[in-house]
């Protein structure tokens, strides 16, 4: 049995993991404990579909080893794991685990070739993408022990550590701005202006980059023109 071109295997498949997502989901209310027994037993049932899936694609692949190494047999088999922390519950982190489940997501990217051109556009920026990641590391590093020196003693509860203006820096250079964490001094506040115009750069150019990679990626035949 072809396994991957089969249309009505796949929807099945993913069917069944956007049905375990929505019981994880579920056992995040408070609900009747008849209720919560009845998302147990359905989540089993589907693990176990899971674990007849990730069989049959093992034992119909080809090369063996060589899908139980792929990516997608790493999600697949991954996505087995909370199987196992349901027999170990008693154990809180363990328990912790079971978010594993939202793995499963994954699953249905095998179904696209969205995926695999998002690779071919990373790959073809990667020189790119490292040299800004470096960049945006330095930039955040430096900023936030800057912003610590002239933050501290003004406020010592919200800059207690060179994590808290680690967290500064990330959302300074990203202009995401929750307003939780920002500067009262002249200094600090001049330092978050240099710090959110270097951000703009920083995040607008990879951005850039990658929808230009993408875009070559999909359409190929006009890359080459």
């Amino acid at each position: 049995m072809d396994l991957k071109n089969n249309a009505r295997f796949e929807i099945a498949v993913s069917v069944a993991v956007f049905a375990s997502i929505a019981i994880m989901a579920l056992e995040t209310f408070a609900l009747p404990e008849s209720l919560q027994h009845a998302l147990f037993v359905a989540d089993a049932t589907l693990s176990l579909i899971f674990v007849a899936e990730y069989t049959m694609r093992v034992a119909t692949a080809e090369n063996k080893r060589g899908y139980i190494t792929s990516f997608y047999g790493i999600i697949d088999l991954v996505a087995l794991l909370p199987i196992l922390i349901h027999a170990a519950a008693s154990l809180r982190v363990l328990r912790l685990l079971r978010v594993l489940r939202v793995l499963r997501l994954l699953k249905v990217t095998r179904y696209t070739n969205a995926l695999d051109r998002y690779r071919q556009a990373l790959k073809s920026i990667a020189a790119e993408a490292t040299l800004f990641g470096s960049v945006a590391f330095v930039f955040i590093i430096s900023f936030a022990f800057l912003i610590y020196e002239f933050e501290h003693e003004a406020q010592p509860e919200l800059y207690r550590n060179i994590f808290d203006s680690i967290w500064w820096a990330v959302i300074s250079l990203t202009s995401v701005g929750y307003g939780d964490v920002y500067p009262i001094t002249t200094a600090g506040r001049i330092l978050t202006l240099a710090m959110v115009l270097t951000g703009m750069g920083i995040v607008a150019v990879p951005t850039a980059l990658l929808a230009s990679a993408l875009s070559r990626a999909h359409n190929p035949e006009a890359a080459d023109s």
